[in-house]
């Protein structure tokens, strides 16, 4: 039976028509759900709901004593800075549509982004470099006309000009394979030199943890995500309306705002981990907080799952939402077919490293310096963050990604604050003895998710991007890591949507 989009719900008839489960229970009565997800991000939030509505008893196992997995909100900061799933733009349409079905208001953050947005300084070897002075600096290493590009902005525009195909949305498509290669490799093919390449892309690196592990074909799949919400931001007039219909006359000149803006870069009012607390709140089942998964036995009629305390689950279906750092701990038996095991194995991430910083005084306003710093030294970026009024700098976020993230774990907790503040001191004799560091997020250490978003690396597209969610006999797979066509919160979702038809397919 095809579940169809505008049947989504299934008949209680349907359902109760499953029947018994051999080698799971002999009688429904014997299970303990119908489903079993686990992860209570919001890939696995999404489809518990989803299932539930649907007719379908879930319970829903977290190993965390949270729900959003990596939707956090840090609370005892002021502003209540993201330290995971920072902001939704234009085109997550699915992020936008749960606010409002889950009834977490929206916060449109334009006005305060972009009205007040500020250059960031440029640090070269714990030095600050005013951006007209960059073309001609020594440490300079990019040529001729790219001179003139901050290192933040090199490796973008290099890869954008040189992208081997245009229809980028198909980035996953067969015939695209030969540049399954390594960031790296295609950046030589194009002339760049190990030092552009240090600077231009590995410093504070957006995917991987340097170029030579992360496939060109995950970067023009980040670009495709952004060309999609650039397209839905331009679909907006300036108007409090949308845009006019196929076949309507030019409109006269636009009326003056009646409202806010259309959404550009937004949030959910009090932090984004608000809509997954919203969301947990609205299961019916159990939602078991704190059990780590440590087996999953699957046939062709049901599933058994072990969690550490050694009690074991029965249920007809199991979804898991766990990247795959973390499923690969676990064991499943029968094993995945090749290809899908092999991306449980080694699917990458990227390791990203924050630091929550409030100052004791606004030390920017006496050395006359933007508070947002870009650097090639170990700490990497200072994000000012602005949760306040809208000119008011609430805190500063130091984010170590890649190669960086990796070192500065290396230190601990304490030493990787006392590094993180002698390098911030270094560069700005003003903020010294003024810095708080009042949380560290780790996502590489973080045992529930061991690193942030996925990365595909040279040959994994290839390998098996098309296998990597496949249902395996009566176990399924969603979040991030799975979607093709979204990135982020919106990929998680995105998902959520195909795994829930998966399911219903199979037990309605």
């Amino acid at each position: 039976m095809t579940v169809s989009r505008r049947k989504f719900v299934a008949s209680s008839a349907a359902l109760a028509a499953a029947g018994s489960l051999p080698g799971v229970g002999r009688a429904a009565s014997a299970l303990d759900a119908d489903v079993i997800v686990i992860g209570a991000g919001l890939s696995g939030l999404e489809t518990a709901l989803t299932l539930e509505e649907n007719g379908l008893k879930v319970i829903v196992i977290e190993g965390r004593q949270r729900v959003g997995g990596r939707v956090y909100t840090l609370k005892q900061i002021p502003g209540h800075p993201e330290a995971g799933g920072n902001t939704i733009a234009a085109a997550y349409g699915r992020m936008i549509a749960a606010g409002q079905k889950y009834g977490v208001e929206v916060v449109n953050l334009t006005e305060r982004l972009f009205s007040n947005r500020e250059t960031q300084g440029l640090y070269i070897d714990g030095k600050h470099v005013p951006l007209k002075d960059w073309p001609s600096h020594p440490n300079n290493p990019f040529a001729e006309a790219q001179r003139a590009l901050p290192p933040w902005a090199w490796g973008d525009a290099v890869l954008r000009k040189n992208f081997p195909f245009k229809d980028i949305e198909n980035w996953t498509d067969p015939k695209h394979a030969e540049w399954d290669i390594s960031v790296y490799d295609f950046l030589k093919r194009q002339g760049a030199s190990d030092a552009q390449i240090k600077l231009g892309y590995d410093a504070n690196i957006a995917y991987g943890i340097t170029s030579r592990d992360v496939s060109l074909l995950t970067v023009m799949f980040a670009e495709y995500w952004q060309q999609v919400n650039r397209g839905a931001l331009s679909a907006f007039s300036r108007s409090a309306g949308g845009p006019s219909a196929p076949g309507a006359p030019p409109a006269g000149p636009p009326a003056p705002p009646s409202g806010p803006p259309p959404l550009v870069v937004g949030m959910f009012k009090g932090g984004n981990q608000n809509l997954t607390i919203a969301m947990a709140n609205k299961l019916s089942g159990r939602l078991m907080m704190g059990t780590r998964v440590t087996g999953i036995d699957v046939s062709g009629d049901g599933a058994v799952v072990q969690i550490a305390d050694g009690k074991r689950l029965r249920a007809k279906a199991v979804v898991s939402s766990m990247p795959y750092t973390t499923l690969r701990k676990v064991r499943i038996n029968p094993a995945p077919p090749s290809a899908q095991k092999t991306a449980i194995a080694t699917l990458g991430t990227i390791p990203i490293t924050q630091f929550h910083i409030v100052a004791k005084k606004p030390f920017w306003k006496d050395d006359g310096l933007s508070a947002s710093m870009w650097t090639d030294g170990p700490m990497g970026m200072c994000l000012a963050q602005r949760f306040g009024e809208v000119d008011e700098i609430t805190s500063l976020a130091v984010w170590c990604r890649g190669q960086a993230a990796i070192d500065i774990d290396k230190l601990g907790l304490e030493g990787g604050k006392k590094k993180i503040v002698a390098e911030f001191e270094k560069m700005r004799p003003a903020a010294k003895g003024l810095l708080d560091v009042m949380a560290v997020q780790s996502w590489g250490a973080d045992p529930f998710s061991l690193g942030d978003w996925a990365i595909f690396q040279p040959g994994q597209v290839t390998a098996f991007v098309h296998e990597m969610a496949k249902p395996h006999k009566q176990l399924y797979f969603c979040g991030e890591h799975t979607s093709i066509g979204s990135r982020g919160m919106e990929g998680a979702l995105e998902s959520a949507e195909r795994v829930s038809l998966e399911v219903l397919e199979k037990l309605a």
